[in-house]
């Protein structure tokens, strides 16, 4: 018997195995600023080297620079596969990547964040500034919605996130956010950690009930 939580399903070894979880493509949202420590930038690269040898592409940002940069530029060095997403306003030759596999330019920030969505099979989102936490919380909300039931995983590398962590936890003890939402981002202590945690999973993709809104 597997629970899920909400419900108890009896579901055979062989199933089991057939229903892993197969992630090919991750999405990646991360910083852009090239001032970040160097702790980040060499957890970023471990996250890529990790993607390269299970062969997972990369759908991000589309960026060149800061962490972003580090990721794609990484992860194609490996011979991986890197779509970058990004708005034409910002598709300028000092901040768009131009060697990725494949570059998608859409009109608006909004449809940038729906074409990665769409492409990826998992989120991992690792320290960033305003852009990154945009991107973070609404994928989240998407999942909260029941619009998705991808895995997101937030890479807590030196603590970054440990003050939105401590948010979540707040907001939970004040009725503010379920206890059970609080369980659709999964926490690891780094970046490397992520393909780990993804591999570790057995819940296919679509699966997942719908949760609470609160």
């Amino acid at each position: 018997m597997v629970s899920t939580g909400f419900s108890t399903l009896p579901i055979s070894r062989v199933w089991q195995y057939l229903c892993r979880m197969k992630i090919s493509m991750l999405c990646v949202f991360c910083s852009s600023s090239n001032l970040v420590p160097e702790h980040f930038r060499e957890d970023t690269i471990a996250l890529a080297d990790r993607m390269v040898e299970e062969r997972i592409a990369l759908v991000y940002g589309g960026g060149s620079v800061g962490l972003m940069g580090i990721l794609a530029d990484r992860v194609l060095g490996g011979g991986g596969n890197v779509i970058g997403v990004i708005p034409e306003f910002l598709c300028t030759e000092e901040l768009a990547h131009e060697g990725l596999t494949e570059m998608i330019i859409t009109q608006t920030m909004h449809e940038r964040k729906i074409e990665m969505s769409r492409r990826a099979d998992a989120f991992a989102v690792l320290p960033g500034g305003f852009g990154t936490m945009d991107e973070f919380f609404e994928i989240l909300t998407w999942r909260q919605l029941g619009l998705h039931a991808k895995p997101i995983i937030v890479a807590n590398t030196g603590g970054w996130f440990d003050p939105i962590l401590s948010y979540f936890h707040n907001a939970e003890s004040q009725r503010m956010v379920s206890r059970e939402n609080l369980g659709l981002v999964e926490v690891v202590s780094a970046g490397e950690n992520v393909v780990e945690t993804l591999l570790r999973r057995r819940d296919p993709a679509g699966t997942l009930p719908r949760l609470s809104r609160s």
